[in-house]
């Protein structure tokens, strides 16, 4: 049973995973990204949320979605952790003050051209984010906070093939209520499941 994420859980995940990512490859074909999965733990309830984002149905790229906050790597930033920080202010109105980062995963490649590279952090317990936190309509139709429990036991994650106009050759879906989880978003949390100990590791060849 799943409840609360701690840092030294997310350490240990973090240690587990650093060979589980895609196989290298050249990235000039490729966009650096980066994504914040963000856990929020409720310490009363002894369990912890993720959250997560619905991308705008007019977004010229991944419309629609379900995501993590993140997006692709510009001039001004000058690593991928400040990418991450930068885009999640802008997507959800949360800065980096808010939330603690205690480490990155390895990169994972994607059929849409971007090498994408996930940060975890738990948000801290004195911080003021649900004051601040609001979605950048522009961007994010709205922000929602499942169970871990949903998200990362096994259970939940179904191996199938992708869409017909994706490059993929298989992908991961997970069910959460109506909410359509897949491709990359799914990935990096049954990739962070297998590093809890919760399941075997997943195949790294969907491109």
């Amino acid at each position: 049973m799943i409840k609360t994420i701690s840092k030294n859980d997310l350490v240990s995940c973090i240690t587990s995973v650093k060979n589980a990512g895609d196989k290298d490859r050249s990235i000039v074909n490729y966009s650096e990204a980066s994504i914040l999965i963000l856990f929020v733990n409720n310490y009363v309830e002894n369990n912890s949320l993720i959250l997560m984002t619905k991308r705008k149905n007019n977004l010229r790229k991944h419309a629609g979605q379900i995501a993590f906050p993140g997006g692709r790597k510009e001039r001004v930033d000058k690593d991928l952790k400040d990418t991450v920080q930068r885009e999640t202010e802008e997507e959800i109105n949360v800065s980096k003050h808010n939330y603690d980062i205690i480490g990155k995963l390895p990169k994972f490649y994607t059929g849409t051209g971007y090498v994408v590279t996930p940060f975890l952090a738990i948000m801290k317990q004195n911080s003021e984010w649900k004051n601040l936190i609001r979605p950048n309509l522009n961007e994010v139709e709205k922000i929602f906070y499942p169970k871990s429990y949903h998200l990362l036991s096994p259970k939940f994650h179904m191996r199938e093939k992708p869409p017909i106009n994706s490059s993929m050759s298989m992908t991961w879906k997970i069910n959460y209520n109506d909410e359509n989880i897949w491709g990359l978003t799914a990935r990096v949390l049954v990739t962070i499941s297998a590093g809890l100990g919760l399941r075997e590791f997943p195949p790294c060849d969907d491109i």
